[in-house]
């Protein structure tokens, strides 16, 4: 199984509530560059059956909905996304049963899931891609 974590682009410093905070310009601009980049390396891969996952975070969902213009494919939404153990993760995934996915979430969560998978311990930054195969 291979996964890819990403974290969200820049998001606003302030919203009402943290789950509502959406990304900045700047965060929508950097995600567009790295995300082309991104989706022709993946789409010479020829991997197909995949899925793409967000939280239910604002920030989180944006940065899929970006992701998703440029791979051509629909996203998930999963509140699990929003903080989960390594194993519930994995349990969930596997119920998927699909070989590739790419997940989109936050600190720390994505630096812990890494480092629990792999024994790495990995910056994590917004916008950020990471690719394990397991």
């Amino acid at each position: 199984m291979r996964i890819y974590f990403i974290r969200h682009g820049i998001a606003e410093a302030f919203a009402s509530d943290d789950k509502r905070r959406g990304l900045t310009f700047e965060g929508r601009m950097k995600l567009e560059d790295t995300f082309s980049k991104f989706a022709k390396k993946f789409k010479k891969e020829g991997i197909t059956d995949y899925r793409i996952f967000c939280s239910t975070y604002q920030r989180s969902m944006e940065t899929a909905e970006i992701l998703s213009e440029y791979l051509g494919e629909p996203y998930s939404i999963k509140q699990y996304l929003g903080g989960c153990t390594t194993k519930e993760l994995m349990y969930r995934l596997e119920l998927s049963r699909k070989k590739c996915y790419i997940l989109i979430s936050h600190e720390p969560y994505i630096s812990n899931w890494i480092f629990e998978l792999t024994g790495e311990d990995v910056i994590v930054s917004r916008g950020s891609i990471h690719k394990i195969d397991i």
